[in-house]
């Protein structure tokens, strides 16, 4: 009886060890099981291509962020083609920009409104309020930039979309940006949060946030990068589209 005991018990922790690191290298993700119902959406960039607008509202689809912009001057070769295609479609449109810790804020800004604009000033287009993409990129994470200097910019950077189309943008980040950067200093801005491993009520239990992008493989018709894949994204219980029109 001892003996099957210690089988069970042994084979118990060669599972938990097995799915704790299965967790850990992203192969299986306990959060898709806890995505709430809500307003479903998709975040893409030149990766994902030519992007089917009515393939995506046929699969339920009602919202799509598309990067314009990264950084003091570059630009997604994709965006006007994909604000082309949104133009006329039930799906509403956000633009994001990728920000950088390597250019002013103010220019980056500059890049970005040249850009987004082409949503915003389409009546077609549902237009959503525009998104910044706070994260890490290259060496960053092992030489994080001073904070009083990230938040000078990126307080630059929003101060002037704002200025430009007249509503406040969100920000997207993690925990980790959050906790070094932003926590205390961006609180009245909305937050679209990125977990993707586990429910976002485990890695961001204070809450408050308006978009969870819940995988980076997800599949979808309508948009997918050369490995078959986008990133999804899910409106909190309560939040519509309508909430984030321009």
């Amino acid at each position: 009886m001892l003996k099957r005991i210690m089988i069970v018990i042994s084979v118990v922790a060669v599972l938990c060890a097995a799915l704790f690191l299965g967790i850990k290298a992203g192969v299986i993700r306990p959060n898709m099981i806890f995505v709430p119902e809500g307003v479903k959406g998709v975040d893409i960039s030149e990766y994902q291509g030519a992007v089917d607008f009515e393939g995506l509202s046929s699969a339920g689809i009602e919202f799509v962020y598309a990067k314009a912009t990264e950084g003091a001057t570059h630009a997604d070769s994709q965006f006007a083609a994909t604000c082309e295609q949104a133009s006329g479609s039930r799906v509403a449109l956000g633009a994001y920009h990728f920000f950088s810790f390597d250019s002013p804020g103010s220019a980056q800004a500059a890049n970005f409104i040249a850009s987004a604009a082409k949503a915003w000033d389409n009546p077609a287009i549902r237009a959503l309020r525009p998104t910044v993409d706070v994260e890490w990129y290259g060496d960053k994470e092992q030489n994080p930039p001073q904070s009083e200097d990230v938040r000078r910019e990126l307080k630059a950077f929003l101060e002037a979309v704002e200025a430009s189309c007249g509503k406040k943008p969100l920000i997207y980040t993690g925990n980790d940006i959050y906790d070094r950067y932003l926590r205390g200093h961006f609180d009245d801005y909305d937050l679209w949060i990125s977990c993707r491993k586990w429910p976002a009520w485990v890695e961001w239990p204070q809450g408050g946030w308006t978009i969870w992008q819940y995988s980076d493989v997800g599949k979808v018709t309508g948009a997918a990068n050369a490995a078959g894949h986008v990133d999804l994204d899910v409106l909190a219980p309560g939040i519509t589209v309508e909430n984030l029109q321009m």
